[in-house]
């Protein structure tokens, strides 16, 4: 009997689908994790009888039921906060780009961590997360550039910086308007040569003794020489017209390191008031030599070293792949997805752009898994379940029927 047949295929579509609800609930803690959907469709009809001109409709039986697809569902999963700095989670609809050296994977579990060589990786299964790597001197990251396989993302943790020269000062106070000019003001301030050497420098400012708006200025100091000097003038309402003073350093004994040391000392914010004088240099941009102690991860991708000489510097930006049709991609397991013909070539790109997202460090995105309706929708599937068996024992009791009749 065809009824026997028709319940076997339901009892095996059903089957399926409490395999989907139970791999759903077994992944409810996992992270990253995208729940699967079974839909059903009629498997066949037979015909007995076409539609006809004289108003008869066709006369058709069904013959059963097959699945008509298993399809993730893309949807956001809710955050968790762990205070990692190396745990990252996607706002959006993007995948971290992941290699193994020659091939990409994809995936939303952002659990990574330093390797051996310091390459950021999935704690997972050791994948490389790719990127774009800034340029060591600039800072500067090109996201133009294609993904190569093996354009890891490195952090290279305690690795020496080097130093940088002091190229420009910034002034902030008051220079009292009525100073004596027989008693200059001397302020001093540490400055870097190009090998990261410290040198002191005295800035002297002695007011003028025939404008009163006028200060000249002169640069000395025990390891070098300047010769440049110069003045700076001010408003009558004590604002500074100069705005800045160019003078260049000469070494004694440079050890090695470049002899000028050229710099600009921005004096926009200093003023000349009836009033302490308090002037003095508050930051300068030249750094001694500094290692690499911890980083961070903003919501662009963006990896910023911070080193122990107070620098922080761009490293390198972490990529996003977006699809035309995520729900196409076929999992690997762990976590990982490939593309397939359906759900398109990637479109890497970083974060912020597009359709990919933004990056949320120290939280990980959790399942989408919503347990009640997963409860809900194995209850039914059993239920069904049940009716299709019975189906195929009703049909077995008709046939055993039938067999009886000639005795």
């Amino acid at each position: 009997m065809i009824a026997i047949f028709t319940g076997v295929a339901g009892l095996q579509a059903y089957q399926r689908a409490v395999d989907v609800i139970a791999n759903n609930v077994a992944n409810v803690s996992t992270v990253g994790f995208k729940a699967g959907r079974v839909s059903f469709a009629e498997a066949l009809a037979q015909t007995l009888r076409a539609g006809s001109e004289a108003g008869t409709n066709p006369m058709q039986i069904g013959l059963g039921v097959s699945l008509g697809s298993i399809e993730n569902l893309m949807t956001q999963g809710n955050l968790k906060s762990t205070g990692r700095p190396t745990d990252v989670a996607i706002l959006g609809d993007g995948f971290f780009v992941l290699s193994n050296g020659s091939e990409m994977s994809f995936t939303r579990a952002g659990v990574f961590q330093l390797d051996g060589r310091n390459r950021l990786v999935a704690a997972s299964n050791g994948m490389a997360v790719l990127g774009w790597m800034a340029d060591p001197s600039t800072g500067e990251i090109d996201t133009t550039t294609s993904l190569d396989p093996s354009t890891a993302i490195t952090v290279p943790i305690g690795t020496r910086l080097a130093a940088r020269q002091t190229a420009n000062i910034v002034y902030q106070g008051n220079l009292n308007a009525e100073q004596d000019p027989s008693e200059p003001v001397e302020t001093s301030l540490t400055i870097y040569d190009s090998l990261g050497a410290s040198h002191q420098i005295t800035i002297t400012f002695t007011k003028s003794d025939t404008n009163p708006n006028e200060w000249d200025w002169a640069v000395s100091s025990d390891d070098g020489t300047c010769a440049d000097t110069g003045a700076i003038h001010f408003t009558e309402q004590g604002e500074c017209v100069d705005g800045s003073i160019s003078f260049t350093l000469t070494l004694n004994d440079p050890k090695g390191a470049e002899a000028d040391i050229p710099m600009s000392a921005d004096l926009t914010t200093v003023t000349q008031l009836a009033g302490e004088t308090t002037a003095q240099a508050v930051s300068q941009d030249g750094l001694p030599v500094g290692s690499l102690q911890s980083f961070s991860i903003d919501e662009t991708g963006v990896v910023t070293g911070i080193y122990s000489n107070g620098m922080s510097q761009r490293l390198a930006q972490i990529a996003l792949a977006g699809f035309t049709n995520p729900a196409g991609l076929t999992k690997l397991g762990s976590g990982l997805y490939s593309t397939s013909a359906n759900s398109g070539k990637p479109i890497i790109k970083p974060p912020n752009v597009g359709a990919n997202g933004t990056l949320a460090a120290g939280f990980l995105e959790m399942s989408n898994v919503d347990l009640a309706q997963e409860f809900a929708n194995l209850i039914v599937t059993q239920r069904a379940f049940q009716a299709n068996s019975r189906v195929v024992t009703t049909a077995d009791e008709m046939l055993q029927d039938v067999l009886t009749l000639k005795r």
